[in-house]
């Protein structure tokens, strides 16, 4: 580990140029600034020093009065202008840092989110590179390019005032301090990256310690006050902090002897250049005036150590190299496929969808999730699907997506594997609504017209999906109509309960449904509500989107039943396939899960017509 080189150093100010380039060269320049002035406030001190006994004493050839007041207020405007830089390159470092953490992030996410399938996202390589982008322990390309004025102002301040020492004093004292100087700012650097590397070092403790935290600040707040909780967690956490942070003082411990051996050699160099000094003044060899320059020189050297901004410098450069390598590496490990524009995505489907002995595993698993699966989904058709947990349908909607490529099989739509067709433009023919749908902290409109955004400005498709979805009331009754942000815990944002939150979501589907997508799915779309109030909705849903191909994935047959077709999934196949009385005359899996469900509800408090 050695000291920043000038390479690395203009790798990152190219950089911060390029995404930054006005906040950049002005934060740099203020701070080469800052150190030529305190220079210059040494150099001019030294000589004010020098010149008093003689202005004082009217010495024959002593410096003019007028000379030394024009030296004085030259002294005076020079640190005054040195006291203003810093507030002034603190303003230009925000807004640099601003501009810098905005590009950063655009640099990290749009690459992971770029491609249109999911793999790189379970790629161990790709999130490791992605970790190493995003920096360790806070020590990431923002907080390294923010660490470069002051090394660039210490490593002007530190040949700066070498070359006073030496010029004015003696050279091998300007050497002798140099070297120490960057031996206590490699040393301080290691000490410091040794001690990040133990606490960021993702140690069973500190996961348990961020857990904890975490429980008690947004994961089970309310569970935990229900329980009375409270004085376990806040122990807990304390322990497991603690059994975390024993590593980084033991490394400390192991440190302190070296620590102070390195603060000893330091202390004895300028020990020993101030005694220099001090004899040569005393014995008349060294002038007033060079001594005055020179000691402030000496311990200017002394303080332009900086090994924390050395370490974070380096790091940030790691980040960098790390982020620009991302994209490489996902396009390396995960091609995306080069399609041509031959076919009219914006039509399908026109006549169907059709899986065709398609299997498929998770990366990383040895497990099939689906194994030779046939299956059809017409255009304009209503297709129910059902199964066990587990049973692979979410998987089917995934594939279906292009979120995923089968394993093995094809998908074909129109005739056409979906793997020749411009996923991105596909992706928009498919409106999903999951069961754990996003609940975006925006607007009514915002969390509506997601479903497309490229018709976001359309106000005729937003007020009749919001009259078809059965939205408008609550909207009406929201502070804010359709500006208001659901969220509570933004000013004057409000929290929906969640079968209005399933509305909203449905809203969504129909409104990219709508906007011309041809595929809806609608997976477990209405879970929160009660069996009448999902069935009621999901056939009012399917009366609006008739002219598209549904694919409704449900537990509740009270939902499924009236589905043009019902197709049974089971360990990894489809097992039957026909409509709900169709499937109860056959007798089996479906009539036996039917049967279940039946009884249970015919029994239960909330019974009614399954």
């Amino acid at each position: 580990m050695g000291a920043v080189t000038v390479g690395r150093v203009l790798t990152l100010l190219r950089y911060g140029v390029r995404v930054a380039p006005g906040s950049t060269l002005l934060t740099m320049g203020l701070a080469v600034l800052g150190s030529l002035l305190g220079m210059a406030v040494t150099l001019l001190t030294g000589r004010v020093v020098g010149a008093v006994p003689g202005v004082i004493d009217g010495r024959p050839g002593a410096m003019p009065l007028e000379e030394f007041s024009w030296l004085l207020g030259g002294l005076l405007a020079v640190f005054v202008i040195d006291s203003l830089t810093p507030a002034l390159q603190q303003v230009a470092s925000l807004t640099m840092d601003a501009g810098m953490v905005r590009a950063i992030g655009t640099g990290i996410t749009e690459p992971l989110l770029r491609p249109r399938r999911v793999q790189h996202l379970e790629d161990a390589e790709v999130l490791d590179v992605q970790e190493r982008a995003k920096g360790k322990g806070g020590f990431h390309l923002a907080q390294g390019m923010s660490q470069m004025p002051y090394l660039l102002a210490s490593r002007i301040s530190l040949i700066g005032s070498a070359v006073i020492v030496g010029a004015m004093f003696e050279w091998w004292v300007a050497a002798m301090l140099v070297a120490v100087s960057l031996l206590l700012e490699w040393y301080g650097g290691r000490l410091i990256e040794r001690e990040i590397d133990v606490w960021w070092g993702n140690t069973e403790e500190q996961r348990r310690a961020n857990y904890a935290f975490n429980l008690g600040m947004r994961d089970a707040p309310k569970e935990l006050r229900v329980f009375g909780l409270h004085n376990w967690l806040v122990e807990r956490y304390v322990r497991e902090w603690t059994a975390g942070y024993r590593e980084v003082w033991s490394r400390r411990g192991k440190n302190v002897k070296f620590s102070i051996l390195i603060g000893g050699v330091h202390l004895i160099a300028n020990s020993i250049a101030i005694l220099a000094v001090g004899r040569a003044a005393l014995n008349g060899s060294l002038p007033l005036t060079q001594v005055a320059t020179t000691l402030p020189a000496i311990l200017a050297i002394g303080q332009s150590s900086n090994g924390y901004g050395v370490v974070q410098v380096r790091r940030g450069l790691s980040a960098y190299r790390a982020m620009r390598d991302l994209p490489q590496t996902i396009a390396e490990r995960h091609p995306e496929p080069v399609t041509e524009a031959k076919h009219r995505i914006e039509t399908m489907p026109a006549r169907e969808i059709r899986f065709e002995n398609v299997s498929f595993r998770y990366p990383g698993s040895e497990v099939d999730v689906l194994r030779g699966l046939d299956l059809t989904l017409h255009a304009h058709e209503a297709l129910a699907l059902v199964g066990i947990n587990g049973a692979g349908k979410s998987t089917l909607v995934k594939l279906l997506g292009g979120a995923y490529k089968p394993t093995s099989g094809r998908i074909l739509v129109d005739g056409v594997d979906l793997a020749e067709l411009d996923l991105a433009a596909w992706q928009r023919r498919v409106a999903a609504i999951v069961q754990d749908f996003l609940r975006f902290p925006l607007s009514v409109t915002d969390n509506v017209v997601f479903g497309a955004v490229e018709r976001a400005g359309d106000e005729l498709i937003l007020a009749r999906v919001a009259r078809e979805s059965g939205i408008d009331a609550v909207v009406r009754g929201l502070p804010k109509g359709w500006d208001t942000v659901l969220d509570k815990t933004f000013d004057g944002g409000v929290e929906l309960s969640g079968g209005e939150w399933q509305r909203v979501a449905l809203a969504r589907a129909l409104f990219a449904v709508h906007a011309g997508a041809g595929v809806l799915v609608l997976d477990e779309p209405a879970a929160a509500l009660d069996v009448r109030a999902e069935a009621e909705l999901v056939e009012r849903y399917l009366e609006l989107t008739s002219g598209v191909a549904s694919l409704i994935i449900s537990h509740r047959f009270s939902v499924v039943r009236n589905a043009n077709r019902i197709c049974v999934l089971s360990d990894g196949r489809i097992v039957e396939d026909g409509t709900h009385e169709e499937l109860l005359a056959k007798d089996g899996e479906y009539a036996g899960m039917f049967r279940l469900q039946a009884e249970r509800y015919v029994t239960g408090p909330e019974a009614v017509d399954a």
